[in-house]
């Protein structure tokens, strides 16, 4: 049983980062963004009480629905107890196996928001479409030379297309969190760059340790740490000379494919 979308005696859960999206007009803009046809089947995660859930049956043909609460799953259970098109499946979704899904939406615990955007992309997909926190978002789309560009920008960005599409104030949540959040569209890109991806996500992780330090003088040092001696190389690469921070995705790229004869030597 449940009464104005919330079980009688469901208290949400701090430390599973529980905050249910209860505006109806939001929900609807999450849904549509992903542009949902009769053919998709559609991920969602941590669906909690369903209300995003319900938008979404309507559209697809399918709809895997992760949930680690397993309060919340048998709650999902019994409210698309008679719904074919739904498969409610308890447990964590950066442990379990998945199944093939062609898009995912969803408003997942902003808790495993780092890790959740890595798992995702390192699958097969169309869309992904979250509601994240404002200020992770804009890590996402952040462009060089700005406080916010790190790290995870340029490791999403080598994959993928990212876009904020909205944002959504905190009073849209129930219980309120501290934070606003945003809208973001994720598509993968048509080709990738052919590379050593270890080695591409070795290098971006081991230079943003020294995000403001000059481009040359970190590539030093990382090669000194991987090889144990001078880097001698390094005198006929063509190298920005720019800060890390200011480095664009693609000067990563082509560094990563310079620097794979050497350091696979």
């Amino acid at each position: 049983m449940y009464r104005r979308g919330l079980p009688y005696s469901f208290v949400p859960k701090k430390r599973l980062g529980q905050n249910f999206l209860k505006d109806r007009r939001v929900l609807e803009r999450i849904a549509s963004y992903a542009r949902i046809t009769r053919d998709d089947v559609v991920l969602e995660i941590g669906p909690g009480l369903g209300a995003l859930t319900e938008l979404l049956q309507a559209k697809a043909e399918k709809i895997i629905a992760v949930e680690k609460d397993p309060e919340l799953a048998r709650f999902l259970r019994e409210r698309f107890q008679n719904n074919s098109k739904m498969e409610i499946v308890e447990g964590d979704i950066l442990r379990i196996p998945l199944p093939e899904y062609d898009k995912v939406v969803s408003t997942p615990p902003y808790n495993i928001s780092s890790r959740l955007l890595f798992l995702l992309l390192g699958r097969k997909y169309s869309t992904i479409v979250l509601a994240l926190q404002k200020e992770f978002a804009e890590r996402l789309v952040a462009k060089p030379d700005t406080r916010e560009y790190g790290r995870l920008t340029v490791m999403v960005a080598h994959k993928a297309h990212a876009e904020i599409l909205g944002y959504i104030p905190r009073e849209s949540f129930r219980p309120r969190p501290k934070v606003d959040s945003a809208i973001v569209k994720i598509t993968p890109k048509e080709s990738c760059q052919t590379m050593d991806e270890e080695l591409f996500t070795d290098l971006v992780r081991g230079l943003f340790t020294q995000r403001r330090r000059k481009l040359r003088s970190s590539l030093r040092h990382y090669i000194q740490q991987r090889l144990d001696q001078r880097p001698e190389e390094l005198s006929s690469m063509d190298i920005p000379d720019k800060r890390v921070f200011q480095v664009s995705v693609e000067e990563f790229e082509r560094l990563a494919k310079e620097l794979t004869p050497l350091l696979s030597a």
